[in-house]
């Protein structure tokens, strides 16, 4: 009997426990279910808006952070391009890889609350003795509809922050992708219209991408080191409109707005490139000849001529001087040594073979357009060695080449006139190596390395004509391109003349005097020269006005097709 009431009892109370459950359900568990996972979901979105708000602001220290020496490490570029390429040290555009690595920072973030709280809330009923608890589970619900409330909240406050970055992001990336394309347009635009790029005056390497070199405040290590040049300044990761330093200078992008107020340096050898390099016309003018034949002392009277005897005055050729002014100090320098010895009428020294060849350059100015005219002298005997020769890398990158005849070293007139003019030939110093030969060493210099001279022009100057003028071969020798072409043909240089017309695209030929200042004296073969790049010469001083040049049958007007650079570097 006493199992009967027993049974009966456990059937009451468990009777009375699920209608009490019941009850606590419908009157309790569910209203506050309700409240609780509201609570939770608000909690959770909350939350996750709340460490977006503190990342994306800067104030928490959770989310790694890309500085200047992660880009230069190639954190920025990735792992395979850190070798190929030295990154700039500055700071990264945000959207370019910072807003990635905040939004991991939250997403990490979230996670890790999200699932200590889970932790928490359900490790306690785990424990021995505390599944007792377990017997409350209609309160119970009302925590697990907090818990779930707040991890649904977590996980749609993510995705809302997920999907608002992300499309910020997309935008950024439109827009800035967009403003890239364009200015790098620009630039390349720019180039291509001016033929535009940077010469370096002691490696020769040639760029159109110039490093710049940062005027913020740098440790001298790291000026040593070259971290204060930026080698790539184009928009991109690091900036579309402005970049900034590591040091925290602000600097412009593009070449066109950054060589205005930048040092240009030599992306190869990190030496300082001339005012304007790579948005400037660039033009490379070697003179080339035998020894002593006269291209210092053309050189000489090209320049006082174009430059005049002093500052505020005009040239001998018509050229003015505001215009046409030195790039460098190194110019300003022979400018003055060469001033001094066209004023004592004194010969221009023996140019020294062991010297590197530096150009003096010259920054001609047309309004808004400026152009570097970069003559470079070698020496004759230099030019003829071909261990020496392969050096100089400024030939293989040179679209206009001046090359320079003594005519008192052409066979015909030495063996016709030396005897009976001894003191005019001692006077003149002739040449001694052979015309022909000073040529095409030259020559098959530059076809060994690629150049396409068919692509390029030449001047073919014959000087010394103050004195030419003195000997017989030399009466009423005319001063046109046709009259000295036929002179030499005369004198038994038709190979060379034939070889020149058929080497070169333009071929034009001048019998200059370097003691002639005038425009048709010895600067009119470079005069001619610079016209084919438009730089605003004007043709008139160069006294061949309405005189075809020489061009071999078929070639293309190189003015149009201009020569491709050679893929080579410096030496």
């Amino acid at each position: 009997m006493a199992y009967v009431f027993m049974a009966m009892a456990v059937a009451i109370g468990v009777g009375i426990y699920i209608s009490v459950c019941i009850a606590a359900l419908i009157y309790v568990t569910t209203p506050l279910a309700l409240v609780a996972l509201g609570a939770g979901a608000l909690t959770g979105v909350g939350l996750s808006l709340y460490g977006a708000i503190q990342v994306f602001a800067g104030l928490s220290m959770r989310a790694p952070i890309l500085t200047p020496a992660g880009v230069a490490s190639g954190q920025l570029a990735g792992k395979v391009r850190q070798a190929q390429v030295r990154r700039d040290r500055a700071w990264p555009q945000y959207y370019a890889q910072q807003a990635r690595l905040d939004l991991t920072a939250i997403l990490c973030s979230l996670y890790r609350i999200v699932a200590r709280v889970c932790a928490r809330t359900v490790k306690p009923f785990l424990r021995p003795g505390r599944r007792k608890l377990l017997l409350g589970w209609p309160l119970l619900l009302v925590g697990v509809a907090g818990l779930v409330g707040f991890v649904g909240g977590a996980a749609l406050g993510a995705a809302l922050v997920t999907i608002a970055a992300g499309s910020l992001a997309a935008v950024a990336w439109l827009i800035g992708l967009a403003l890239v394309a364009v200015l790098r347009a620009t630039d390349r635009m720019w180039q291509k219209v001016f033929r535009a790029s940077g010469s370096c005056p002691r490696c020769y390497h040639l760029t159109t991408l110039p490093a710049y070199r940062c005027p913020g405040t740098h440790s001298t290590q790291e000026r040593r080191e070259g971290d204060d040049l930026h080698r790539d300044i184009r928009p991109g990761r690091l900036g579309v409109l402005w970049r900034r330093c590591s040091c925290g200078q602000r600097l412009p992008t593009t070449v066109l707005r950054a060589a205005r107020v930048l040092q240009a340096c030599c992306p190869h050898c990190s030496e300082p490139l001339h005012q304007g390099a790579a948005v400037s016309t660039d033009i490379r003018i070697p003179v080339f000849g035998a020894s002593s034949a006269g291209k210092t002392q053309l050189i000489m009277a090209a320049l006082v001529s174009m430059l005049g005897p002093g500052p505020g005055q005009h040239g001998g050729s018509g050229t003015d001087s505001d215009r046409v002014t030195l790039a460098d100090e190194h110019s300003q320098r022979r400018y003055n040594e060469y001033l001094r010895l066209v004023q004592e009428d004194r010969a221009a020294p023996k140019t020294d073979a062991a010297q590197q060849p530096i150009a003096v350059t010259l920054d001609i100015r047309d309004g808004r357009r400026s152009a570097l005219v970069h003559l470079f002298d070698a020496a004759g005997e230099a030019l003829v060695d071909p261990r020496v020769s392969a050096t100089y890398a400024y030939l293989d990158y040179a679209r206009t080449l001046l090359f320079v005849l003594d005519p008192f070293s052409i066979p015909a007139v030495r063996d016709l006139s030396s005897d009976a003019f001894t003191d005019l030939f001692l006077e003149a110093n002739p040449a001694q190596h052979d015309p022909e030969d000073s040529y095409q060493s030259t020559v098959m210099r530059l076809r060994g390395y690629g150049v396409h001279t068919a692509r390029q022009r030449l001047a073919f100057a014959v000087t010394k004509r103050d004195l030419l003028e003195q000997l017989p071969v030399g009466v009423d020798l005319g001063t046109d391109s046709d009259a000295v072409r036929d002179w030499l043909v005369a004198r038994e240089l038709d190979n060379l003349v034939s070889a020149a017309n058929r080497d070169f695209a333009e071929v034009r030929f001048f019998l200059v005097s370097s003691k002639d200042l005038s425009g048709a004296g010895a600067v009119a073969p470079v005069n001619w020269l610079l016209s084919m790049y438009g730089v605003g010469v004007d043709p008139s001083t160069t006294g061949i006005a309405g005189e075809a040049p020489q061009r071999r049958n078929g070639s293309a007007d190189p003015a149009a097709d201009p020569q491709p650079e050679p893929s080579r570097g410096a030496p």
